[in-house]
């Protein structure tokens, strides 16, 4: 790029000169330019570029080749295990529903990333196919983003429904109920569709003898047609280039689709743990009977596994909601690589907080744990015996459990 400045500065000078002089010139300078840019060029290239580049592209590499596609498997059958497992009989709750439709929205979500990111680096040449451009144009990428921001408001709908269970215990049974769930459900699936349709319009398929100045995908650099690289299959269109797709990308998706559930989330969870430490701080002066205990049992173990999946998807949505702002705005003092080597871990990060849900329901949830092993015939009789008086998930004992902590703060005031 400097080469090329230089000899347009330097051609531009000659045109005040006599002719001749200036041809000559000219052709001294192409002569300097021919011996030494090339140089200059892999020099300029040595000391910077390369180092950087690669460091970013290798981690780009590792990330959406190897690591990505190991999460990616791993988490796409814990989700299809606890989708299996929530709706089971047992496990019937506006919780479990819920949780349902978060790992429905998951698996989709790593499928796509496997197809969308995964795939274009294990094979190269898939980027030349145009039915991959209209595959990845007109369905990978906009469905990809649509999973994200379902997966985004699934957990919200969640963490509504358990603070409502915990906060306000006197609506819990009229609000927490599977038919409010499956219209929570829908809702937001109607309306994540209709704000992701600008993702639709982003990228455009193009067939591989459009012109050159259609597709923007010969490189020519000099006018030899013999040196044109392969055309890769689909493009961004005139909106995903523009201001206004730009606005949408950071405003819309970014800041008001990310930071709004990442706020709402973390106000609940604080205001679910507040409540909590207050009802068993009043109760454990209180004589309590044993059923009533072990439902306070059932619904802490039930409050603590969610607690871990919201505070896991603050966590990792938070870096993710970082990294992507700063390489969608491209700040001017940023660092291009560590942006790029940063959103390269904040990409990933979304793969593993759609893919540990299982790991924790399996770590923080007993009763969900049993209900995996009967439903794969590993449980002994014995432990679905003792697991049936011990952490159930319905809504009953939810709003008994609710009622309970309303009549002991009620009796304290």
């Amino acid at each position: 790029m400097a080469t090329a400045e230089w000899k347009h500065n330097w051609t531009s000078t000659t045109h005040s000169r006599s002719p001749a002089v200036a041809t000559s010139e000219g052709q001294n300078v192409e002569l300097i330019l021919q011996a030494l840019g090339e140089s200059a060029k892999r020099g300029l290239h040595s000391m910077v570029d390369v180092p950087q580049k690669t460091y970013a592209d290798d981690l780009h590499f590792a990330m959406s080749a190897v690591i990505g596609p190991v999460v990616c498997l791993f988490g796409m059958l814990g989700n299809l295990l606890s989708v299996i497992t929530w709706q089971r009989p047992k496990m019937s709750s506006s919780t479990g529903t819920y949780l349902t439709g978060q790992g429905v929205a998951n698996f989709f979500l790593l499928l796509l990333f496997l197809l969308c990111d995964s795939l274009q680096y294990w094979s190269p040449e898939l980027k030349h196919s145009f039915i991959y451009g209209a595959f990845f144009a007109y369905f990978g990428f906009p469905m990809f983003f649509l999973t994200i921001m379902l997966s985004i408001w699934f957990t919200v709908a969640l963490t509504v429904d358990r603070y409502i269970m915990v906060c306000w215990v006197t609506k819990a049974k009229s609000l927490c109920n599977e038919s409010r769930a499956n219209v929570g459900l829908i809702l937001i699936s109607v309306n994540s569709f209709m704000i992701n349709i600008p993702h639709f319009a982003s990228f455009t398929p193009i067939y591989q003898d459009e012109d050159n100045n259609n597709t923007h995908n010969y490189i020519n650099n000099n006018n030899n047609t013999n040196d044109r690289q392969p055309k890769v299959a689909y493009t961004e269109t005139e909106f995903g280039m523009s201001a206004g797709g730009m606005f949408y990308e950071f405003w819309i998706h970014c800041m008001v689709l990310t930071v709004i559930p990442w706020m709402s989330v973390l106000y609940m969870n604080v205001m679910i743990i507040v409540k909590i430490n207050e009802a068993n701080t009043r109760m454990a002066d209180k004589k309590t009977s044993q059923s009533l205990m072990k439902s306070k049992k059932s619904e802490n173990q039930i409050t603590r596994l969610l607690l871990a999946v919201t505070f896991t998807f603050l966590f990792f949505l938070g870096f993710n909601c970082i990294t992507h702002c700063l390489w969608t705005k491209k700040l001017p003092g940023a660092n291009p690589v560590m942006v790029s080597a940063s959103f390269s871990f904040g990409k990933t990060g979304i793969l593993f907080n759609s893919s540990l849900n299982f790991v924790l329901y399996c770590l923080t949830g007993r009763r969900f744990r049993t209900e995996l092993l009967k439903m794969l015939g590993l449980v002994s009789k014995d432990l679905m015996m003792s697991s049936i008086v011990d952490t159930p998930t319905s809504n009953t004992s939810s709003t008994s459990m609710a009622a309970s902590v309303t009549r002991t703060l009620t009796k304290d005031t």
